[in-house]
């Protein structure tokens, strides 16, 4: 239960029941197969997480309305 609830975890306690139900009862990790699922999410047209096409990657223009007076101060 430690390594599912921490501190800084937000979970609630029906997602803490059932994420532990499944580290306890349910088939090794090393057994799900997630190629389906990540090819299903790549088909629905959302990008992949090292992506650098969304908007949070983009660096945002630079307002240079100073840059005028910058210059009269050199």
């Amino acid at each position: 239960m430690n390594n599912i609830i921490n501190d800084r975890s937000l979970i609630t306690t029906n997602n803490a029941a059932n994420l532990l139900f499944i580290s306890t009862v349910g088939p090794p990790s090393q057994a799900w197969d997630p190629d389906p699922y990540v090819k299903t999410w790549l088909g629905k047209g959302r990008r992949a997480p090292h992506s650098t096409s969304g908007m949070a990657r983009q660096k945002p223009k630079e307002d240079n309305y100073c840059e005028p007076l910058w210059k009269a101060f050199k």
